[in-house]
């Protein structure tokens, strides 16, 4: 799998367009990968979100000399439920 960004992904969806223009792939091909290629920018976008929130956060904290801390659950394992 290759590193992706927005500028990838905008040239991976405009060469599947092409793809299909040419009928190369079909509509439902087509369908499936744009619904993966949403998938991947719903990720990113959660990831500039978080990142916008990680420097509000620190910019409240340096005003007032709070100690606000977003959770990290990223890293956190999963508890087990048996």
């Amino acid at each position: 799998m290759t590193p992706q960004n927005s500028k990838s992904l905008f040239h991976f969806i405009c060469e599947q367009m092409e793809k299909l223009d040419k009928s190369e792939i079909t509509v439902e091909q087509a369908k499936a990968q744009a619904n993966l290629a949403k998938q991947v920018n719903n990720v990113l976008k959660y990831e500039l979100d978080r990142a916008k929130t990680q420097m509000d956060i620190r910019t409240f904290n340096m005003e007032t000399g709070a100690n606000i801390e977003l959770r990290e659950v990223e890293s956190k394992n999963f508890d087990k439920t048996i």
